[in-house]
């Protein structure tokens, strides 16, 4: 804190900012929409921000400015992706394939990523959880086929394009029926998340800002 604000003043002045945010984001409750456009841009604003500064503090300066500095004659790559980085800028006369090359192969990398991510984070787990161990047996080897089975219903709703019969027809059925399922849950929790949001922002305008409760 600096000299001209005190800790309890600082302190007040962050309740009223985080009060008045709060107010401005409520504001749409009653048909206010400005303030609420106010509030998004403010978010966005922050995200931004914090989104930019998060890239140049772990990324930018350990990864191509501390190296650039320390030792540059060591440091090709980084002299490659800073000039790659100045021809972009505002370089509007160079091929349209100069800048497409290295945003596609940034996109194809992000999205390889997260499809590598995915299965070894979900699908090898989930292929590992509807095989029983050998040896099991009660709750543990009927959670096990009532995943298996669940799972093999989920895939099936998701066979188009080819004839079917009315067996498959219905398992299909099924398993959307099991998706829509999954979808409502998830739902309920998000509703269930947002009302205890909504009960802390509430706990904090009554105790907090207006001190009703102490």
């Amino acid at each position: 804190m600096s000299g001209l604000i005190g800790p309890e003043v600082g302190g007040a002045l962050t309740v009223w900012v985080a009060a008045a945010a709060t107010l401005l984001a409520w504001s749409i409750l009653v048909g206010a929409q400005r303030p609420f456009v106010w509030s998004q841009r403010l978010l966005a604003g922050l995200l931004t921000g914090y989104l930019a500064l998060l890239a140049i503090r772990e990324v930018l300066i350990p990864r191509l400015v501390a190296p650039l500095l320390a030792d540059p004659a060591a440091a090709p790559f980084e002299w490659l992706a800073l000039l790659l980085a100045a021809m972009l800028l505002g370089a509007r006369w160079l091929p349209r394939w100069v800048g497409a090359t290295p945003v596609a192969v940034l996109v194809g990398s992000i999205a390889a990523f997260a499809l590598g991510g995915a299965v070894v984070g979900t699908v090898l787990p989930q292929i590992a959880g509807i095989l029983p161990a050998p040896g099991v047996s009660g709750p543990s080897l009927l959670a096990g086929v009532a995943t298996a089975l669940v799972t093999a219903l989920v895939l099936l709703a998701f066979v188009h394009g080819r004839p079917q019969g009315r067996v498959l027809l219905r398992l299909g059925a099924a398993g959307r029926w099991l998706i829509l399922g999954g979808v409502g849950a998830w739902l309920g929790y998000l509703v269930l998340s947002r009302l205890v949001l909504l009960t802390d922002r509430l706990a904090f305008l009554v105790t907090d800002w207006l001190g009703v409760v102490r």
